[in-house]
């Protein structure tokens, strides 16, 4: 046997060889106690490193090996977004679409709703101008003014807005 090297307090552990070629002497003596049926479920018995044997409480399951996440469940409202988000997109696409084409035609009306607005208010302008002469002039007169504006429609066809004012002083 190995003598240990540290002679202080502190535990020393002895490091012995084991040599597999050597017999093993088997004493007679007497057999080891028969253990005890078991005190409960969940209880096995088990060996101490001493090669003591004692009753023991062991879990009836063990827990399974960590796997990586639980795939969950795709909740309702994911799966219908996920399915209106491809209507909703080709609608916007169509939708920009038939506004690039309608551009020239938007443009257009755009610019015969301007004439439009314009000849209404020279028609106006002209209308308070007679009126006014005829209250210098103190008699009665008539008067009347015409404005005509033109234009296209989306689809392509012609618009054409007329305003006509006619005034009559004493």
């Amino acid at each position: 046997m190995n003598q240990p090297v540290r002679t202080d307090a502190q535990p020393v552990y002895t490091i012995t060889q084991h040599h597999p070629a050597a017999s093993i002497a088997v004493t007679q003596g007497a057999a080891p106690p028969a253990p005890s049926p078991p005190p409960g479920a969940g209880v096995e018995l088990v060996v101490l490193p001493g090669g003591e044997q004692r009753w023991a409480y062991v879990p009836a399951t063990r827990p399974a090996p960590y796997g990586g996440p639980r795939s969950q469940p795709v909740p309702a409202w994911a799966k219908t977004a996920a399915l209106l988000m491809w209507s909703a997109a080709g609608s916007a696409a169509v939708a920009g679409w038939g506004l690039s084409l309608a551009g020239p035609w938007l443009e257009a009306l755009a610019w015969a709703l301007v004439a439009f607005a314009v000849a209404v208010s020279v028609v106006a302008y002209v209308v308070r101008g007679l009126f006014a002469r005829a209250r210098r002039a103190g008699g009665g007169n008539r008067a009347e003014a015409t404005a005509t504006a033109t234009g296209r429609t989306v689809l392509g066809g012609k618009v054409t807005a007329t305003a006509t004012a006619v005034a009559h002083s004493e």
